[in-house]
């Protein structure tokens, strides 16, 4: 009979949760309960890994490009020096420095050795006015300047900084344009714009970005490997030592325990469940050696029960046929046992079973099997023993059962019938023949014996 409200606790259990956030909450305990401890140990500790790397390599990445972006301003800077050598070697005291024509000649051999350099201006300026005095594009010589309001504002915060630099375009093509204001002595200020092309920059940042991808890459999987080995070293390895020994303690192997360091008073959690376990498996087979003596044993004399006395005669059976032995078997019941209940009380009936199966321990020897089958039966397995020496331990028992007194001037006697192993018996024959050998001697009279012929 169910006991109440148990099936409508295994129904609320079974339903599926109804609202969404009951849902939502049953969906990710059960994706938790899917993912190994390993994995979930493992997974916080790779996010952070993989977080504190990018923010690392994305600020050695940022540092690198940097000074690959001020290497090449220092180049435009460079050949902004070399315009301006080349001006002062070429001034002659003239109204202009740039009147000379070993000034552009300069600028156009400057160009053409340094193929990365697209355009070279020189700028004389006048208050807001600037005129282009000098180019390597000679079409552009003795023109103003068509942006003059952002040149002189360039060229204001060039004398300033001292040289002035950011991205431009000529054509289609992306430059790195720097402005550097120079003087020379008795003449207007000039200024030289040179635009470099990032071509090179640009290929030097892309491999640098993939570079740091590249090993960045390498580096996170490195991280994630050697956190995924250090967990499963450290903790899901001592996890997978309680699993083996939970299995081999399922299986019946009750020895199963888990090794470990032995501390005192470890604050390892692994250790503290390798402990609590090895704990509960020795309660386990303390548990299960009281189980298997209780399944085996009569509790009332200590005497094994049918159960065990089949298993035993079986295989003494088996025994004595491959060895060519003798094996008897002795059937004993306890006479007058409700003469003794009725006087006397059920008590005192114990004590007389007890004093049966004390009168049998005393007549076998240890290499004997004693069982009770039940109520005041008894059977006596006795290996290597012929007829003579099973008619000697029958006269034995009845003497020490004669010794065994239960009150009131009352002795216990037993009625016993024994039988020899024949070529033809199994198990059940054998003891057949013991208490057809048994029964004959009750007819006879009881405290009587008898050997099946």
């Amino acid at each position: 009979m169910q006991e109440p409200g148990l099936g409508d606790r295994g129904q609320r259990g079974d339903a599926a949760p109804r609202s969404t956030l009951a849902r939502l909450t049953f969906a990710l305990k059960r994706f938790d309960a899917a993912l190994p401890i390993g994995l979930k140990l493992a997974l916080p500790l790779i996010c952070i890994a993989v977080a504190i790397g990018g923010i690392l390599g994305v600020t050695v990445y940022r540092s690198e490009a940097n000074r690959i972006r001020s290497d090449y301003t220092a180049r435009a800077f460079l050949a902004s020096e070399d315009v301006y050598s080349a001006t002062i070697s070429n001034d002659a005291g003239g109204p202009s420095p740039i009147d000379y024509p070993g000034v552009q000649r300069d600028i156009d051999s400057l160009a053409q050795l340094d193929p990365s350099i697209l355009r070279i201006d020189i700028f004389e300026v006048h208050g807001q006015a600037s005129t282009i005095t000098a180019s390597s594009d000679h079409s552009r010589i003795n023109t103003p300047e068509n942006d003059a309001k952002d040149l002189a504002d360039e060229i204001r915060a060039a004398r300033t900084l001292g040289v002035v630099s950011h991205d431009d375009t000529i054509g289609q093509v992306t430059t790195v344009h720097v402005t550097v204001p120079f003087r020379v002595a008795g003449h207007a200020p000039l200024t030289v714009a040179i635009h470099l092309s990032t071509v090179e920059r640009d290929r030097a940042l892309a491999a640098l970005l993939r570079n740091f991808a590249v090993g960045g890459g390498a580096a996170a999987v490195f991280a994630i490997v050697a956190l995924v080995i250090g967990v499963r070293l450290l903790i899901f390895r001592r996890i997978e030592l309680v699993l083996r020994a939970s299995d081999r303690l399922q299986a019946g192997d009750f020895d199963a325990r888990v090794e470990h360091f032995a501390a005192e008073a470890p604050r390892d959690e692994m250790l503290l469940l390798a402990a609590r376990f090895n704990s509960m498996a020795a309660s386990i087979q303390e548990l299960h050696a009281a189980a298997e003596v209780a399944a085996t044993v009569d509790q009332l004399t200590g005497l094994y029960n049918r159960r065990s006395l089949m298993d035993t005669l079986e295989r003494e059976i088996a025994r004595a046929r491959r060895h060519g032995g003798p094996l008897s078997v002795m059937m004993i019941d306890l006479d007058g046992l409700k003469q003794v209940n009725d006087r006397l009380g059920h008590l005192a009936g114990d004590a007389a079973i007890r004093g049966a199966a004390d009168a049998l321990r005393d007549v076998l020897r240890d290499s004997d099997y004693a069982a009770r089958l039940g109520g005041d039966e008894f059977v006596a397995v006795l290996p290597g023993c012929d007829e003579a020496l099973l008619c000697r331990v029958l006269d034995r028992l009845q003497i020490a059962a004669t010794r065994q007194a239960v009150g009131d001037g009352m002795a216990c006697t037993v009625s016993a019938g024994g039988a020899v192993l024949r070529d033809a018996d199994d198990a059940q024959v054998l003891l057949d023949r013991a208490d057809t050998a048994l029964y004959e001697a009750k007819r006879a009279g009881k405290n009587r014996s008898r050997v099946a012929a």
